[in-house]
């Protein structure tokens, strides 16, 4: 059947409801929306009405991130490109606005503008991920953009806080009353992250919350109180070095996941502690814990302490900031405190340079060019961890039933991550694959985590990671990744 060149060239999809156009339009990055204007005459204007405002740098100049705001120009031209959207949207609503820059003090107004006008768009997620920093000789402020009330006099402002169901404020100067303000007026806010906002006490209070993130970098949390019956996630870390706030759990019949970082885990033991009157419910736990000599963490459980029992975890995850020669066999504690756990996920960030991470001793022997070292193995103690160098006690220790999955992420084949593997090998009978992720090593300089990109410390690490497979092998599976 012919068909005339007039039919073959038409239009179908300009013909399709706006509405249908907008949501396509939302599957796109924002740089993409934008570029549709070129299409036609229909489509000018079309991604004016984009309800996915997230101003990511990355995306928009994936080649400048690195050094995008260490230079002014640049974060002037990131600045053109907010106002110059923010200028033109023509839709009633948005889904999500989100900024992320460094932020300083001269920049105060232009970002209350910015957070006004999502406000008035009646914003659903709001998300203002600012990096502060304090340089000397510069116009950096030390303290975060400040979000008060002033803020919200104007109706529109007023009235579009309602309509929040996420907000992620980090390094915003907000109180203890703005706090309490936004949720009760928050009739429908599920999601809450506060990171590096100035607050000594705390006290969160929502029948709607879901999800709450507390991240203290820049202040002394000292008390911190929660009463929420619909919490479903809670995360807290600091950088605190004594003990963290005094905490204050009265209403979470439905917290399911609880995570702890930063200088709050000095000893793990009074989080459980804390945690216990959750047990039962707990689906996961999380934990992040520095084992240094600088920072030294108490593994050790003192006199008197009982790890409580959580019959329902079937997932936990473990940093550990360490140096390669750390023990960290004790952890194994934790996993016997939960005996339906399914998956074992341990993150090792090491603060010792890569050249100085020594090969464990129970690999060194291993060469993977011999075939008969499998049955060597097999005759030897090679690989087998001894249960004093666990810290058990004289209890009869049964294996663990249920555990399937260890996962090292940060894998490098040093004495720590490879005796907490074997440990855990001979402890969990039902262990049938351990997933060896040494492309995620990381290493702490000054504070700061960074990722490794050396090919020679990542085929290292998987050169010893098969080292592993051989010791385990047949009982368990390794996947390197």
């Amino acid at each position: 059947m012919d068909i005339s060149s007039s039919q073959a060239a038409k239009d179908r999809i300009s013909e399709l409801p706006d509405n249908l156009l907008h949501e396509c339009l939302s599957l796109l990055e924002m740089k993409n929306a934008a570029q549709t204007s070129i299409l036609g005459r229909r489509w000018r204007y079309m991604w004016t009405h984009w309800t996915n405002l997230d101003f990511d740098p990355n995306s928009m100049y994936p080649e400048e991130y690195a050094t995008f705001f260490t230079h002014d120009a640049k974060s002037y031209r990131y600045f053109a490109w907010i106002n110059q959207v923010v200028s033109m949207h023509q839709g009633p609503c948005i889904d999500k606005f989100r900024v992320h820059f460094h932020y300083y003090s001269s920049c105060a107004t232009q970002l209350g503008k910015w957070v006004k006008f999502a406000l008035s768009k009646r914003v659903k997620e709001l998300v203002l991920d600012l990096i502060g920093l304090n340089l000397e000789g510069s116009d950096y402020s030390e303290k975060g953009f400040p979000l008060g009330f002033d803020m919200l006099r104007h109706p529109p402002c007023y009235s579009g806080i309602t309509t929040l169901q996420s907000l992620y404020l980090e390094y915003v100067d907000v109180n203890q009353e703005f706090i309490e303000f936004l949720l009760s007026r928050c009739h429908h806010l599920e999601r809450l992250y506060l990171a590096s906002a100035p607050l000594s006490r705390l006290t969160v209070r929502s029948s709607k919350l879901k999800y709450l993130t507390i991240l203290m970098t820049t202040s002394n949390l000292e008390h911190l109180e929660i009463d929420a019956e619909n919490l479903l996630y809670f995360q807290y870390g600091d950088t605190q070095h004594d003990g963290g706030p005094c905490m204050v759990f009265k209403s979470l019949p439905m917290l399911v996941e609880a995570s702890f970082c930063g200088g709050f885990c000095r000893s793990p033991f009074p989080i459980f502690n804390k945690l216990v009157l959750f047990s039962k419910q707990l689906y996961k736990i999380s934990l992040e814990l520095r084992i240094t000599s600088s920072y030294p963490v108490n593994l050790v459980i003192p006199e008197g302490v009982v790890i409580p029992i959580f019959p329902n975890v079937k997932h936990f995850t473990c940093t550990i900031i360490c140096d390669g020669h750390s023990c960290i066999l004790p952890i194994k504690r934790f996993i016997k405190a939960c005996p339906m756990l399914e998956e074992f996920k341990l993150q090792v960030d090491f603060m010792t340079i890569a050249e100085e991470l020594i090969e464990a001793k129970e690999l060194q022997e291993i060469d993977l060019e011999n075939e008969n070292d499998i049955e060597e193995l097999n005759n030897s103690e090679i690989g087998l961890v001894r249960e004093a160098d666990v810290g058990n006690t004289n209890e009869e220790e049964q294996s663990h039933p249920s555990l399937r999955i260890l996962e090292v992420v940060g894998f490098a084949g040093a004495s720590c991550d490879v005796q907490l593997a074997l440990a855990i090998v001979s402890y969990a009978s039902s262990l049938k694959t351990i997933i060896c992720d040494p492309a995620g090593v990381r290493y702490s300089c000054t504070g700061s985590m960074f990722w490794s990109d050396s090919s020679t410390q990542y085929e290292a690490a998987k050169r010893r990671a098969r080292k592993l497979a051989k010791i385990v092998a047949p009982k368990v599976k390794v996947m390197i990744v």
